[in-house]
């Protein structure tokens, strides 16, 4: 009875480990088998969506790289100045007498503006010019008498010694004519300085004097009045030093040509005048000076203006919409898209940026890049172009990533716009 007992129990045992023992091979061949069957296009992280084999390409707009003749300009921010402007003071102590003209009164050059009290002038130039009729008389009488003279000097009536005075005293009598001559024009400048007349033609500002004001000659006295031409007219600008050498090579082929936009309907026209002899070491930049024409008045001095400067042309230059150059850890670069639809990173130089389109150094023409979407691409990876949608968008460098037909549920998306980097500032004509 013990005998069989302990057998019953033995044979229990065994079975539970042979049971124990097939659950776990079970469970391990099932692990095995769940690994094996797993899809391999499941669900990956977006970091690693081109990595490894059987990824699913990235959806991608594109775009080729093209040769145009850019029009190559520089804009700053400038500051309008008059290229004329004077304070009008008079040249000789006096009262006003009239005033001839009314304050922003545009006036011509030679135009009476004030008149001072003239009468002390005009008694002394009618003075003088008495003396001037005096000593004439007088040389006339010793011109006859030297021709009377030297007429009896011919025939030996009168000596050596009285021809020769009567020569000494005509010589005298036309020094003093020329002499009383010098006086009176200097009494008529005297005089015309009653008379203040516009220097050029210009702007009437505000007046400081009144009838019967008194004026003085001295440089620090106030002014009459200030006069500004108003055209042409100036504006000041600077440029970086960078620049230095377009703006040089523009002027060297002619007159660099301006334009200051002031809406959309009107702008200004004119050209460089001067460039200065140096770069100020402070700021690195360069002032330019240009002369715009100004017929209707429509900038004053002191405005702030932009200014887009006209330097030239570039000749077959490589061209791209600007989003599609991409800032790198080792500078900028655009993705080259392969026969094979595979990326290859492109290092380029941005010359600068003309209407949203970057002018390039580095890549031929007519090259396949990735235009939309390749923030999220690496060198190698596979990407997908995108199709145009229902309302004809999907040129070339014109599609969209989230609207091409046929797409999957997911990687519908292009990534976002690439971020041109700051080049020089430039703007088309």
């Amino acid at each position: 009875m013990s005998f069989r007992l302990a057998v019953s129990s033995l044979a229990f045992a065994l079975c539970v480990a042979g049971l124990s023992g097939c659950g776990k091979k079970e469970a391990a061949d099932a692990a095995a088998d769940a690994s094996q069957s797993a899809p391999a296009g499941g669900k990956t992280d977006s970091k690693n969506a081109n990595v490894g084999k059987g990824s699913r390409p990235t959806m991608v707009s594109v775009t080729m790289t093209q040769l145009a003749n850019v029009p190559l300009s520089l804009e700053a921010q400038g500051n309008v100045i008059a290229l004329d402007d004077v304070e009008v003071r008079p040249q000789k102590n006096g009262s006003v007498k009239d005033i001839h003209f009314k304050e922003g009164d545009e006036v011509k050059r030679g135009q009476l503006l004030f008149t001072l009290d003239e009468r002390d002038d005009v008694a002394n130039v009618k003075r003088l010019e008495a003396n001037v009729a005096g000593t004439q008389a007088a040389a006339h009488a010793a011109q006859r008498d030297l021709e009377r003279s030297q007429d009896l000097a011919a025939r030996n009536f009168v000596s050596p010694a009285a021809l020769d005075a009567a020569r000494d005293k005509l010589d005298a009598a036309n020094a003093a004519l020329a002499q009383n001559k010098a006086a009176t024009d200097q009494a008529r400048v005297s005089l015309s300085y009653t008379y203040v007349r516009a220097p050029f033609d210009g702007r009437a500002g505000l007046m400081s004097v009144r009838v019967g004001s008194l004026v003085t000659s001295s440089a620090t006295s106030i002014a009459m009045v200030k006069i500004t031409r108003m055209n042409p007219i100036g504006v000041t600008f600077s440029l970086p030093e960078r620049d230095l050498t377009t703006l040089l090579a523009g002027q060297r082929q002619g007159p660099v040509k301006v334009r200051v936009d002031l809406d959309a309907e009107h702008s200004l026209r004119g050209e460089v005048i001067f460039i200065d002899s140096s770069v100020d070491r402070t700021s690195g930049t360069i002032a330019v000076k240009a002369k715009l024409q100004n017929d209707e008045r429509r900038v004053w001095p002191g405005q702030y203006v932009t200014v887009k400067i006209v330097v030239g042309e570039i000749k077959d230059a490589v061209v791209l919409p600007s989003q599609a150059v991409i800032n790198g850890p080792s500078g900028r670069l655009v993705y080259v898209v392969k026969d094979d639809h595979s990326v290859a990173a492109q290092p380029v130089e941005l010359l600068r940026i003309v209407n949203e389109k970057a002018v390039l150094k580095g890549i031929d023409a007519n090259v396949k890049v990735v235009l939309e979407g390749g923030q999220n691409l690496r060198p190698g990876a596979k990407v997908q172009e995108a199709k145009g949608n229902d309302r004809g968008e999907g040129k070339s460098g014109e599609s969209r990533g989230g609207e091409g037909k046929g797409r999957g549920k997911s990687g519908d998306r292009s990534g976002p716009k690439a971020s041109p980097a700051n080049g020089a500032k430039a703007s088309a004509q």
